[in-house]
């Protein structure tokens, strides 16, 4: 039973841990909010990685960067970005909108992303969809799937 129990607590303490950074209590998020100036620079370098076709998630830098953009982890290739004004809503979190421009988007190439800034090190860029999720985990959709990749080998096949 113990080990049961073990096996249960391991298997959801990095979601706790990550939530417990997330959404903190009172007074002791303002731990984890970024100052301004670190919450757009973060997000800039983000946005770059993406731009420049590098994966979704650890991006180097000082402080280190962690993107959280299913979108992105989908296999959507960006074009540009104009980062907007930041808004402090007092939850801990920084948020931009940011004007996006897809490449080979099939409807509107461009479109308008709120991002949530949080962390210190790292700090965790979401895009919002993707915040929402890992604070209701409980009830959220599911997020986009992830393309195959081409080129795939014909093993078997003549």
């Amino acid at each position: 039973m113990n080990r049961e129990l073990s096996r249960g607590l391991i298997r959801i303490l990095p979601a706790c841990v990550l939530l417990s950074c997330l959404a903190g209590c009172g007074q002791g998020n303002a731990r984890f909010t970024p100052s301004t100036d670190v919450a757009r620079t973060s997000l800039e370098a983000a946005l770059t990685a993406w731009r420049d076709g590098k994966p979704c998630g650890p991006v180097e830098g000082k402080p280190p960067v962690h993107a959280v953009d299913s979108v992105w982890q989908a296999g959507a290739r960006m074009e540009s970005f104009q980062i907007g004004e930041e808004e402090d809503l007092g939850d801990g979190t920084k948020q931009f909108v940011v004007k996006l421009t897809m490449k080979e988007a099939k409807a509107s190439r461009e479109s308008d992303v709120r991002y949530v800034v949080h962390g210190l090190e790292p700090v965790y860029v979401f895009r919002e969809d993707d915040y929402k999720r890992a604070l209701n985990m409980d009830n959220n959709p599911e997020p986009p799937r992830t393309r195959k990749a081409s080129g795939r080998s014909r093993r078997g096949s003549t």
